[in-house]
């Protein structure tokens, strides 16, 4: 599949779109006044130039002509994919050492306390209901409710 290259460059409140890519004899230029609108507007163009239906387009790159800022907002984007790849691994990890505290015998509540957490996370961490009394391992006990609305367990 084919890669079109758009160039994006603001003016006067515009987007001024300069396309090119394979089989197009020249660039072509158009114009949107939003962003989101590049690419389909850069879609019905080749595809009026290729005289091809738009879904027959191959892929659609957009990039800023402003290199400063192009190159600032590749940074940009390669720092957020690294946080993003951070932050899977860190909820990974944290999964597994809640896993692994709570086959040891540690409360929800003392595994939050451990993580930096609070324990209805540890509970969605750990795919536990929320279960007021699971938490405070306090299973196999009757819950009967007191005359002012609080629990009271019987043991």
């Amino acid at each position: 599949m084919s890669t079109y290259r758009v160039t994006a460059s603001r003016d006067e409140g515009w987007w001024g779109l300069v396309v090119g890519g394979p089989g197009l004899k020249r660039d072509y230029h158009t114009q949107v006044k939003r962003l989101d609108h590049a690419e389909a507007m850069a879609r019905d163009l080749i595809a009026l130039m290729l005289e091809i239906d738009g879904p027959e387009v191959g892929d659609i790159e957009i990039t800023l002509a402003d290199a400063e800022l192009a190159e600032e907002l590749a940074v940009t984007q390669q720092a957020r994919e690294t946080a993003e790849r951070q932050r899977e691994e860190a909820g990974r990890r944290t999964r597994q050492i809640a896993q692994r505290m709570r086959t040891r015998g540690y409360s929800q509540r003392d595994i939050g306390i451990l993580l930096g957490i609070s324990h209805q996370a540890v509970g969605k961490l750990l795919g536990e209901k929320a279960n007021p009394l699971a938490r405070d391992g306090v299973l196999g006990k009757k819950a009967i409710p007191s005359a002012n609305g609080k629990r009271r367990i019987d043991a």
